[in-house]
């Protein structure tokens, strides 16, 4: 398995939450939307500026690059 940043992923692939780095507070917030290690994410479209809206259960939300880059993915 290659573990990588969120904002490498590719439209359109499912990816797995490995962990989420502790970064000033982004953390807590990104756990209580619902990013939790082991919960798949799909991609559902990348912007040219580097942020991404992604579906994760259930719901769709939009990251900036900066919070995409905290979260490790497989």
């Amino acid at each position: 398995m290659i573990v990588k940043p969120l904002s490498c992923a590719k439209k359109g692939t499912t990816v797995h939450i490995q962990s989420i780095k502790n970064c000033c507070n982004c953390k807590l917030h990104l756990e209580e939307m619902g990013f939790i290690p082991g919960t798949p994410i799909r991609i559902c479209y990348c912007c040219k500026k580097g942020s991404l809206v992604v579906t994760v259960r259930g719901g769709k939300v939009m990251l900036g690059e900066e919070m995409a880059k905290q979260i490790m993915v497989v």
